[in-house]
């Protein structure tokens, strides 16, 4: 398998096992049968496919075509069935008119969204299509990758042995990773060829919901989640 599949394996599984349980779990103890879900970047259906198997009633969202596939034959499988839509979800959502009892978007997806601006429009869809009583369930980005930067193994730098480059903004935590096809040790600028991502803070993360009509986020113990609810008395209705 060469380095390119390898990063696609990578971004269908981007959490460690015992994160990856931990949000199960909690989604399942949380989540009830004949429960709405829509899944915001469902992928292969690493949360998709067991939440139907849990007797959700869910519609999955992604780009990658390969993955959507493989997650439909995973569904077939465990005979179980959902909607899956190849799609960008941020426009999708502008068109949609249904509401769901559960939104989540999972598996560092969020970062993708790294511009503030497009962050809040995000929200605020998100916030017009939960039912109500419905929640957001994103990664806990800030309690998990946060302390990597600390800990100094998030630092700008090449890695010979994975032959990635990772690459930060100089003025806000937004960074990119290059793979062994694009990396450039003569740059260390994010440039147009690059994803960029942002390493949500808890602060801004905040600030993003109370901006869109949702609580500050709650953090369940040990979930590796962070639950947004919209604000008492505030209109979910599109």
């Amino acid at each position: 398998m060469n380095a390119r599949q390898n990063d696609h394996l990578a971004a269908w599984h981007p959490h460690e096992p015992e994160l990856a349980e931990s949000q199960l779990l909690w989604m399942q103890e949380h989540i009830a049968s004949g429960q709405s879900l829509l899944d915001l970047g469902c992928g292969a259906g690493r949360t998709l496919v067991p939440m139907s198997m849990m007797g959700a009633v869910c519609t999955g969202l992604d780009l990658d075509k390969e993955a959507l596939e493989t997650c439909r034959k995973t569904l077939v499988q465990e005979g179980v069935s959902a909607e899956l839509i190849e799609a960008d979800f941020r426009n999708w959502l502008s068109d949609a008119s249904a509401q769901w009892d559960v939104i989540c978007c999972l598996g560092n997806t969020f970062c993708l969204t790294w511009k503030i601006k497009e962050a809040l429009e995000l929200l605020a869809l998100i916030h017009e299509h939960l039912a109500p009583g419905g929640m957001l369930i994103l990664d806990d980005i800030p309690g998990d990758l946060w302390p990597e930067l600390m800990e100094g193994r998030w630092q700008e730098g090449l890695d010979p042995e994975q032959g990635r480059q990772l690459v930060w903004s100089r003025d806000d935590a937004v960074f990119a990773f290059r793979d062994a096809s694009s990396v450039d040790p003569d740059n260390w600028n994010i440039g147009p060829d690059d994803v960029p991502m942002r390493l949500w803070t808890a602060g801004s993360m905040q600030l993003a919901a109370l901006a869109s009509g949702f609580d500050v986020p709650v953090i369940p113990s040990g979930a590796g989640v962070r639950v947004l609810r919209p604000v008492a008395g505030t209109d979910c209705t599109p």
